[in-house]
């Protein structure tokens, strides 16, 4: 079947040829069914077992071909820093979701009531409780990930980063007491959190390699890890800790600035398509996490989340300038709705990417968007997740908040989503529809 043809079979989203491959976009919940299938007629059928080690073979050659083109450096690191945190992305969404949920119900049944019902209190804290253990402890979590993401130990990269969640005096206020007030004299701060704990645990893994080569294989157990602890904790309290404080800082004032002005988070939005497309959007987590350490929140999650609002917008005026019975309409028919609950990537592969033009206006919807949140801001209400990480869409809706306020982040939230769709439609019908294929 040609590349035409298959375009014209019902739920098939789009095309992607590069490479020499050629990806068809099903989109969720259908791409695992069409794999399932995939494996099942793999491993069931005897004609395709006859031919199934030539295809691992040519599937092989494939992958390494691919990988042998991506010599950018930056798309390396990108590619495999986004290792580190997309395992915890379930748990960002489950924590915050419940998160958002008790802080609902203390505000509607909780808040200003003298004489609340103990039950519901106590179902409260229960519910957010799970929160504070992610908060607590997510350092640890990064820094096993990433000594094992840059091909290190991760129990290595999880202890180093215990030197962060650690207080250094001995009267501690609810947190522990790490059993050493300064290193040799020299004070310690661990205030440079999460960017502290990323850079001593991907140098922790470079060290532990490095480390590895000189150690017999009958003592690798016993002493790669210990020489690399003792390495990386020395380096950790005199160079790591005051570096991470400073880059935790400055990045923090640099975003909440961006974010609290419509200019700079007009601009985030409008990037943030593009930095899916090449995969570095993971990029961002590091900055989220300093954000919530700073505002109690997540600020910049929103405003990235327009991007997706003004892609949908961009789809709802193609589906609007296409004909009826065209392959296109079909398309976003079968890639709209995830597009609004915030899975976007059927709508940037499967139809305004190829198009290039709608990709452009639903990054511009995107930016009216952002604008829209950091105008708020700048008039004295900034709001965002109330947890690092959490979905996008309308689903995001339960999770925002405000300094003072869940409800009022969530018609925030709320009405900037209805903003960059409607930016999204008008730039897109007016513009990002013209010359461009709508069949």
């Amino acid at each position: 079947m040609t590349s035409s043809g298959v375009k014209k079979v019902d739920n098939v989203l789009g095309l992607i040829e590069a490479d020499g491959q050629l990806q068809i976009v099903l989109g969720p919940g259908k791409a695992q069914t069409a794999a399932e299938m995939m494996r099942s007629i793999l491993e069931n059928d005897s004609s395709a077992n006859v031919g199934r080690i030539d295809l691992q073979t040519i599937a092989a050659a494939q992958k390494n071909s691919i990988k042998a083109k991506q010599t950018n450096p930056i798309q390396k690191f990108f590619a495999t820093f986004a290792t580190i945190f997309t395992p915890l992305i379930p748990g960002f969404i489950a924590a915050g979701l419940l998160a958002a949920i008790g802080t609902l119900l203390h505000e509607t049944l909780i808040k200003n009531n003298e004489n609340p019902v103990q039950t519901i209190v106590d179902l409260i804290a229960f519910l957010k409780v799970f929160s504070a253990g992610l908060f607590g402890f997510m350092s640890i979590l990064i820094g096993y990930n990433a000594q094992k993401a840059f091909g290190g130990t991760g129990v290595n990269g999880a202890i180093i980063a215990t030197l962060f969640v650690f207080v250094y005096t001995k009267d501690p206020t609810g947190k522990m007491f790490s059993g050493m007030e300064n290193f040799f004299g020299l004070a310690i701060d661990p205030r440079g959190n999460v960017i502290g704990v990323l850079i001593a645990a991907i140098l922790g893994a470079f060290v532990e390699k490095k480390v590895r080569k000189f150690i017999p294989d009958n003592l690798d157990m016993i002493l790669t890890s210990t020489i690399t602890l003792l390495i990386m904790g020395a380096l950790t309290f005199t160079i790591i800790m005051p570096a991470g404080k400073i880059l935790f800082d400055k990045m923090s004032w640099l975003f909440l600035t961006l974010n609290g002005n419509p200019i700079g988070a007009s601009i985030l939005a409008g990037l943030f398509l593009i930095s899916v497309m090449f995969g570095i959007h993971q990029g961002f987590v590091p900055v989220y996490y300093a954000l919530v350490e700073t505002q109690g929140f997540n600020s910049l999650f929103p405003i990235l989340a327009m991007a997706g609002a003004g892609q949908v917008g961009a789809a709802i005026a193609l589906y609007t300038r296409a004909a009826k019975q065209s392959v296109l309409r079909k398309q976003i028919s079968g890639a709209i709705i995830p597009g609004i609950l915030g899975i976007g990537e059927p709508l940037i592969y499967g139809v305004t990417l190829p198009r290039v033009k709608p990709f452009i206006t639903a990054c511009l919807g995107g930016a009216v968007g952002g604008f829209y949140i950091g105008l708020i801001a700048y008039l004295g209400t900034p709001m965002g997740l109330n947890s690092v990480f959490g979905p996008s869409g309308v689903i995001a809706l339960p999770f925002m908040t405000t300094a003072n306020s869940a409800v009022t982040g969530i018609l925030i939230y709320g009405s900037g989503l209805i903003v960059a769709y409607v930016a999204g439609y008008i730039l897109t019908y007016l513009f990002g529809s013209k010359n461009v294929d709508l069949n």
